[in-house]
């Protein structure tokens, strides 16, 4: 197959007046696509950054990172039904992923379901041990807007 792909390519540019072809290989790992989707969201390209978060799944479908990060970038749009969804789908793989468990608590609280969005961040805040300042601040949040 890859012999028919290369015979092809070689036709092709010979035809079509191609000075060059390109054969894709994706030697990236799923943590080095996670990383370059990091440095593109930072740099405010979220539409590459999704990308990368997606091929970094495509490589380990139990990525979890990868998964909160799309999430993540779910939730910047406000789209909290869909970070919600993202955040239960990175907890299947990693059930006690603090920030999974904190993040679905935030798409919880944004939504106004707070019994739930409370067992989540009580979840996060065990789950990060020692790390535990941001669910600290989620649980916080959370329990003001129940009125505790």
């Amino acid at each position: 197959m890859r012999w028919v792909l290369l015979a092809a390519l070689l036709t092709l540019s010979v035809l079509g007046g191609c000075s060059r072809f390109v054969i894709l290989n994706d030697a990236l790992t799923a943590a080095e696509h996670n990383d370059l989707g990091v440095v593109y969201e930072r740099q405010g390209q979220t539409e590459l950054a999704a990308r990368e978060y997606r091929r970094a799944l495509k490589r380990d479908s139990r990525f979890t990172r990868a998964r909160v990060n799309l999430g993540n970038l779910a939730a910047a749009r406000g789209d909290w039904d869909e970070a919600e969804q993202i955040y239960r789908r990175a907890l299947r793989d990693a059930p006690t992923d603090a920030d999974a468990l904190n993040n679905l608590a935030v798409a919880l609280l944004r939504q106004g379901r707070l019994d739930e969005a409370e067992a989540q961040a009580l979840r996060a805040v065990t789950a990060a041990g020692a790390a535990d300042s941001i669910p600290r601040a989620t649980l916080t949040e959370v329990r003001t807007a129940r009125g505790r």
